[in-house]
């Protein structure tokens, strides 16, 4: 008998198709990521929304929550604290999305070449951005201080102590460089990374045409790019609206107001006033903010994608 007959005559064993048992078991794997995912995130947001349209407070909070509508939102925009919590949280988001964009692609630029002095700079910005910003946080604020190492060296050179986090027009500066400090690695990498995927023939056809360095930079790498910068700006913004450690740690949303942006207003109400329904209707207009601010952004990386 040849092989063809030995082949035809030994039947199959009977069992599910692979492709089903291929099917089932990423199914079975994905599975216990789902669970955690409703537990950790679904499940977070469904109670933050039933508080934002319910009069919960310290004496009820465990308990039963009265539905009270949409009054929680009417108080809320009918406040002039919120709107300045708001103007303060769109002024960090303009800080962190030139920092960012502007300083991570210049600095993206400038690391883009192999080295000894690169690979060093990427290892302490790799680090810088690994810190936990309770602990960066803690740093900036000794650092900071009235009487701070920064006050010290500006008074080597005859400058007078300078109210980094106790001025009311300077805290939140200062608290949004330490932010934009922080988060600038992080945006670097990743506009490297683009910077690295460009076939190395454009940058040489676009040097043989004569043109120059940063005009090659700016006419022909940054458009290339352009969809990176799209999903980092997103990413920036939603940041900047999420952020709280930073200001928890270096001023608790003072002095006064001047550093009470909407997270630091949302935990205030929450946590300080116990007014826990005026703290996740904050939180919950925060998210409506974030998603008009990206769905745009959104759409406008499908449209170049599908161009």
């Amino acid at each position: 008998m040849t092989a063809a007959s030995l082949e035809v005559a030994v039947p199959r064993k009977r069992g599910r198709h692979p492709h089903r048992q291929s099917r089932f078991g990423a199914l079975g794997f994905g599975i216990p990521a789902a669970v955690v995912l409703v537990a950790m995130a679904v499940y977070p947001l469904v109670v933050l929304f039933r508080m934002s349209f319910s009069d919960v407070g310290p004496t009820n909070i465990i308990g039963t929550w009265p539905w009270v509508g949409l009054q929680n939102f009417a108080a809320v925009l009918q406040t002039g604290a919120f709107w300045e919590a708001v103007g303060r949280t769109l002024l960090l988001s303009a800080i962190l999305l030139v920092s960012n964009l502007v300083l991570g692609f210049i600095a993206a630029i400038v690391l883009s070449t192999s080295g000894r002095l690169t690979a060093i700079t990427l290892s302490i910005m790799v680090f810088v951005w690994a810190l936990p910003p309770l602990v960066s946080g803690s740093v900036w604020k000794f650092l900071l201080d009235d009487s701070g190492a920064v006050n010290a060296i500006l008074g080597l050179v005859g400058i007078p102590p300078v109210p980094w986090l106790s001025a009311p027009g300077l805290a939140l500066w200062s608290v949004a460089g330490v932010i934009a400090w922080a988060s600038l690695p992080f945006s670097t990498l990743i506009l490297r990374g683009a910077l690295l995927a460009i076939p190395q023939e454009v940058i040489e056809a676009a040097a043989i045409d004569g043109a120059g360095y940063w005009r090659t930079q700016l006419r022909i790498v940054l458009p290339l790019i352009r969809p990176t910068m799209w999903i980092l700006a997103i990413l920036t913004l939603i940041y900047s609206f999420k952020t709280f450690d930073y200001f928890y740690v270096l001023t608790s949303g003072g002095p006064g107001t001047a550093t009470n942006t909407l997270p630091v207003m949302a935990y205030l109400q929450a946590f300080s006033t116990f007014d826990m329904s005026t703290g996740a209707t904050v939180a919950v207009l925060s998210m409506v903010i974030v998603i008009a601010f990206a769905v745009p952004y959104v759409r406008s990386i499908e449209t170049e994608e599908a161009e």
